[in-house]
């Protein structure tokens, strides 16, 4: 049975909202780093019961899952977590590569040393997440890192278009690419691309942050047989 933390807030007129969306983004992150497989039945009454909350929020928690294409719900089958659309996966990446990198090739701004400590810390966040094996910091960290890239460069709104495409592909990686090796060669590639603003080489920053992105497609070809059943039919390349 799964476990959350019980979303919780000390502001009372908010609390329901702010219940709810604790419960949205603690169900968002079980589903995108694979502790719920695709094709699993959900229930309002479990996830309620598991999160010590009522079952309002958790309502308000599935309409924001099902708007963002992660669970769907049926009077036949209930509510279940989507498949994976390898289509959505392969256009996240060409959105993500191409506006990510742009942001970095197209800006005039030099990052000052406070917010380049900042993403330093975000990096070794993820390497504590890869020894700890905790899939649920490391997701956390690896998005601080590419959010904290998007607003070093006055773009946080960027990050906020790419977080909204890009939850298939999230959820690829972690269901079959998060191998130590693999989360290794991730942290590495952050950390290249980090240098090299440190350096101001911004060209070749962008070019290192489109190619790291990119390696998602390449993670495709470790689809097997095994994992077919995770993903709608017909789109595994």
């Amino acid at each position: 049975m799964l476990t959350f933390n019980a979303p919780s807030s000390t502001k009372l007129p908010a609390r329901r909202n702010t219940i709810s969306a604790g419960a949205y983004s603690a169900l968002r992150e079980a589903i995108i780093t694979a502790r719920i497989l695709p094709g699993a039945s959900l229930s309002e009454t479990e996830v309620a019961q598991a999160m010590r909350i009522s079952r309002t929020p958790v309502r308000e928690a599935f309409t924001r899952l099902l708007d963002e294409g992660l669970i769907e719900i049926s009077p036949q089958t209930g509510t279940r977590v989507c498949l994976i659309d390898m289509a959505r996966v392969r256009e996240a990446v060409f959105i993500r590569s191409t506006l990510e990198s742009a942001v970095i090739a197209q800006s005039n701004i030099r990052p000052d040393t406070g917010v380049l400590d900042e993403l330093e810390i975000a990096l070794r966040a993820q390497e504590r997440s890869l020894d700890s094996n905790d899939m649920g910091s490391l997701h956390r960290a690896d998005m601080a890192f590419h959010a904290g890239l998007m607003e070093a460069f006055s773009h946080s709104r960027a990050w906020t278009a790419c977080q909204h495409v890009s939850a298939d592909m999230m959820r690829v990686q972690f269901l079959i690419g998060m191998r130590p090796s693999h989360i290794g060669s991730i942290i590495a590639e952050h950390r290249s691309i980090l240098d090299a603003i440190r350096v101001g080489d911004l060209d070749e920053s962008a070019r290192l942050l489109a190619a790291h992105i990119r390696n998602v497609e390449m993670d495709q070809n470790d689809l097997s047989e095994e994992h077919q059943e995770f993903f709608k039919a017909g789109n595994i390349p």
